[in-house]
């Protein structure tokens, strides 16, 4: 069991922006990009862009990681890292989207409303409660609700749940899912799978990713990561076991609560039967006339 980690963990602050946010391994957030939009053709090279309307690093808080950039031809690309549930998550992902949106508009009478495409890329390490179904990944974007046709291709979101993937190394054969492998996995890997390391991509990723590799300010800079990564971790595992546990005890509660119902309501039926005033069994029992009379209907 390998006890000394040999790779950053990705789903630290530190890990996703050394990974993707640096100029010098664009390339790997080009193959990223490149896994989760094969239609859109293939993004040749990336240029960062400052966080103007963008969700800062939270890292004390909701653990938001985001990276921002323009591809050649002009697309707008958001790219989240997010570990814990946030009320009102996809609120806040529309609005910074809506927002980049907005600030392409320019003043003066020649601008004409033409818009370059944003696309926002949501990576979850956690089960978000507001998709219902079990897929790996959500494409959300604007339709036509009567035909279900695309209205506009200026606004896509792609929410991708990481604790979804289930596959093994073996059967990750898709260059998304092999990504979504490294973020679930990295941490706890003694090497890149060697049917990864084909693609020079991800051997790359394994020399630039060791802990080894880091200067030591660059491992100080990781530990602090590390630790907030950890402690919100602990956080959000002892908001969930809380939860279970409350929604145990109110269970119980109301199970309670119902067998006493049923039980008042089994007696107030047999009294009935038995010809006893209604009155007198309201007294006895608590219910109301309208409840006796409808219990009367079933005799």
């Amino acid at each position: 069991m390998l006890t000394t980690p040999v790779y950053i963990n990705p789903l630290t602050d530190f890990g996703f922006k050394y990974i993707f946010g640096r100029e010098e391994n664009k390339d790997l957030l080009i193959s990223f990009l490149n896994s989760l939009f094969p239609e859109n053709g293939e993004i040749v090279d990336v240029t960062f862009v400052d966080k103007e309307n963008g969700g800062e690093s939270k890292d004390s808080r909701a653990l938001i990681y985001d990276i921002h950039c323009l591809t050649a031809d002009g697309k707008k690309f958001i790219v989240e890292m997010q570990n814990r549930y946030q009320t009102h998550f996809r609120d806040r992902a529309l609005y910074y989207l809506s927002a980049d949106i907005y600030t392409q508009g320019k003043k003066g009478k020649d601008w004409n409303y033409s818009l370059t495409p944003v696309y926002g890329v949501f990576l979850m390490n956690f089960d978000w409660k507001e998709f219902e179904d079990e897929q790996l990944r959500e494409d959300v974007g604007l339709v036509n609700i009567r035909t279900g046709k695309q209205f506009s291709d200026r606004l896509r979101m792609v929410f991708l749940k990481i604790p979804m993937l289930t596959k093994n190394e073996k059967e990750c054969k898709e260059s998304l899912e092999r990504w979504l492998y490294i973020f679930k996995n990295m941490e706890t890997m003694e090497c890149i799978p060697s049917s990864f390391t084909s693609d020079p991509i991800f051997s790359k990723l394994g020399k630039i990713a060791r802990i080894g590799a880091l200067s030591e300010s660059q491992r100080r800079a990781y530990d602090n990561s590390l630790k907030i990564y950890r402690d919100n971790y602990a956080i959000a595992e002892t908001e969930r076991n809380e939860g279970i546990a409350e929604g145990f005890i109110k269970g119980r509660a109301e199970g309670r609560a119902e067998g006493r119902a049923e039980g008042t309501r089994a007696i107030a039926l047999n009294l009935l039967k038995a010809g006893v005033e209604e009155e007198l069994i309201a007294i006895s029992t608590g219910l109301t006339k309208d409840q006796l009379a409808k219990l009367r209907q079933e005799i």
